[in-house]
């Protein structure tokens, strides 16, 4: 009994960047999850503005009731990957078998990890899984991604749609949103974790590619949870999202790209540039530094993120 309750145990990796009534309402959701021990980790990314403060009241609280969390400050931004890497990390120290990747601008119904861990504890084969991410207004955000000649050389699936019916699938895909990605710990710790190279945006593509190396990731019909995408980083047309997913798509491209996805950078995202000036001038000159940015081997790292954040008091 005591081995088959340690397999169920799935490290919860929540991250804040200044958005702490985010996190705490995330945190709650993941609190109220039934049918799977979960022990979450709270880390907060080197906010600087007051949220470590914060969340480390509201973790005491939740510890003085008997809740199984923990707070990470973190002393600078590490990014999404680096951040999580650091999770993967306190995860192996607790010994604890699967890993959730989580964005904190999430909404999570209770039943919804007991399915995702049940598949990887039953095929090996499956390296990672995800449930359909919704929006708010129930329309698709993901459901699960495709890599080709796509804008960004990518697609999140079904984007904007109703959503699969929870009898579809399971079904295999190229990437799934690291918004919301279960896995074991021991294959992140096989492929060598996130690549923090990507800061962030496309590390949840290049860790499935190598996840994939060894066997599948799958995307589940019948798990949704719902997303408020973009909190973060400003949003969907925000510089910041502009440069990294540009930056880091020329990244990619460069190291692992198909034809498809070569011919997806150069006409969408190079030929296509102009375009970019119809959601103002401060992205599409986000969006060309980042296309310029992508060309160098260095990673990426905070300091040329700062600038595009919101100012904070």
């Amino acid at each position: 009994m005591a081995e088959a309750r340690a397999s169920a145990t799935v490290a919860a990796l929540l991250l804040n960047f200044r958005k702490p009534l985010l996190t705490e309402q995330a945190l709650a959701d993941l609190l109220a999850v039934a049918d799977v021990r979960v022990r979450v980790l709270v880390i907060d990314n080197g906010s600087a503005d007051g949220s470590a403060a914060r969340l480390a009241g509201v973790v005491a609280a939740h510890r003085a009731n008997g809740r199984d969390v923990e707070l990470l400050e973190l002393p600078d931004n590490r990014g999404f990957a680096g951040a999580m890497n650091e999770g993967v990390a306190w995860a192996r120290e607790q010994g604890l078998r699967f890993v959730l990747l989580l964005n904190n601008d999430l909404r999570l119904p209770a039943d919804f990890l007991a399915p995702m861990v049940q598949v990887l504890d039953n095929d090996p084969r499956v390296m990672a899984t995800g449930p359909t991410i919704v929006r708010p207004d129930g329309r698709v955000w993901a459901q699960g991604g495709t890599l080709g000649f796509h804008p960004n050389a990518l697609r999140l699936d079904a984007q904007g749609r109703a959503p699969a019916p929870r009898t579809a699938g399971p079904e295999a895909v190229d990437f799934l949103p690291g918004a919301c990605l279960l896995a074991r710990r021991e294959d992140l710790e096989a492929v060598g974790g996130l690549d923090d190279g990507y800061f962030m945006y496309w590390e949840d593509v290049e860790l499935c590619r190598r996840l994939r190396s060894r066997g599948r990731v799958v995307w589940l019909p019948w798990v949704q949870v719902v997303h408020d995408a973009g909190s973060s980083s400003g949003g969907a047309r925000s510089p910041l999202r502009k440069f990294l997913m540009a930056a880091n798509e020329v990244r990619y491209v460069r190291r692992h790209g198909t034809l498809g996805q070569w011919l997806g950078l150069l006409v969408w995202d190079v030929l296509l540039w102009p375009l970019s000036l119809a959601g103002g001038p401060g992205c599409a000159i986000a969006k060309l530094r980042g296309l310029v940015r992508g060309l160098s081997s260095r990673p990426i790292r905070a300091a040329e993120v700062e600038p595009y954040l919101p100012r904070h008091r």
